[in-house]
């Protein structure tokens, strides 16, 4: 894969971003044009079909079996129609939406479908072709325009395309869907749920891309996602997401000592959620113990750790004493057997660890002797 990574948030911290100045409506004319011209596929040679291929045919025409190619097309064709009647009537400028409570619950219908239609390898290749990379991020970007919960159905369409797929991520680096999806979760006039699912979906497009890692890690704004999102204010679901992409990120395989503490404010927010007392969601509270603990264990930079060690062990330890007590065998006890069995490990590694400035590893150079150099000082 060649990477092109564009990831161009060059903005103050105290800036609110603002939206793209890019005619609002073109991604829906490219799709439309593409669905009107081309099938996604490539130019092919005719050929006699397979005793195979015939015996498949006759399978779908005896049995009525989907053709989900042409099942992700009729249902592109029908987005495109009710939102090419959205961008008519309905008022940039300021107004509402103008499709009701039905239509909106089918447009998300449709989208779920979609969404598990490109689940599926070469769909996802398919729709990539047929530009509906650019439609889906066009239509999540028209904050004034169309209902919320299709906006975000759309995004979750494109955190299904990228799962673990590089040349689909690759697809939306290039078009610059994390500056796209960074101005949507920005814009505080969006709900928790639409910035959750804007999360979910940067995070399945930078995830295992080496490339897109280092160059989010390496921008102000796109780590202001993780810090803003993992603020007391935000929702379960939010601080969950943005928690679990952090760990992504900092414990990656092609994490540094320097990717680390470019989020210790990310992690010093983390530390927070390890106290049952300011933190009562245990899937978090969990989350940030993993964390914690593989940060230690990986000892690519443990001093944000320990500078709060005190801290973690004032909560810690009468944490675990309050978990041994509970009753063998009851199912509190059983529920809650992961949380101490973590705390436990994390308070042997808090004590194991040294808080010293760590210096990277040094890099080793190996080259040839200088041409005048005879090699005769050389150890015999």
């Amino acid at each position: 894969i060649k990477l092109r990574v564009k990831i161009e948030l060059p903005l103050q911290q105290n800036r609110k971003i603002k939206m793209s100045e890019n005619p609002s409506w073109a991604w829906l004319g490219l799709l439309k044009w593409t669905l009107a011209y081309t099938d996604g596929t490539t130019d092919t040679n005719p050929q006699e079909m397979s005793a195979e291929d015939k015996a498949f045919l006759e399978d779908v025409m005896k049995n009525g079996v989907i053709n989900e190619g042409e099942r992700m097309r009729e249902i592109l064709k029908e987005l495109t129609a009710s939102l090419d009647k959205i961008s008519k009537t309905g008022d940039n400028d300021g107004g509402g939406a103008d499709i009701d409570e039905e239509q909106e619950d089918r447009m998300i219908e449709l989208l779920t479908e979609l969404r598990d239609i490109v689940e599926q390898i070469d769909y996802a290749k398919s729709f990539v072709s047929i530009k509906g990379l650019p439609f889906l991020l066009g239509c999540a970007s028209q904050g004034k325009s169309v209902p919320e919960g299709v906006r975000g159905a759309c995004v979750g369409v494109v955190s299904t395309l990228s799962q673990n797929n590089p040349p689909v991520q690759q697809a939306l680096l290039d078009l610059e869907a994390v500056r796209v999806l960074a101005e949507i979760y920005f814009d505080d006039t969006n709900g928790s749920s639409l910035k959750g699912k804007v999360v979910q979906a940067i995070s399945c497009i930078v995830r295992g891309h080496v490339a897109a890692e280092e160059a989010f890690t390496n921008d102000n704004v796109c780590r202001m996602i993780i810090e803003r999102g993992l603020g007391s204010g935000e929702s379960a679901s939010l601080r969950r997401r943005c928690l679990f992409f952090l760990r992504a990120l900092v414990c990656s395989d092609h994490t540094s000592q320097k990717r680390v503490r470019l989020f210790e404010e990310s992690i010093k927010s983390a530390i927070t959620f390890v106290d049952v007392e300011q933190e009562t969601d245990d899937d978090i509270r969990q989350s940030a113990l993993d964390l914690l603990l593989q940060i230690l264990l990986q000892k690519k930079s443990v001093n944000c750790i320990m500078g709060e060690k005190n801290r973690i062990l004032a909560v810690g330890v009468p944490r675990v004493a309050n978990l041994r007590a509970l009753p063998d065998g009851s199912e509190e006890k059983e529920f809650y057997e992961v949380e101490l069995e973590t705390w436990e490990s994390l308070i042997v590694e808090l004590e194991k660890a040294v808080d010293v400035e760590e210096a990277e590893p040094p890099v080793l150079l190996l080259g040839g002797r200088p041409p005048d150099d005879t090699g005769a000082n050389l150890p015999q």
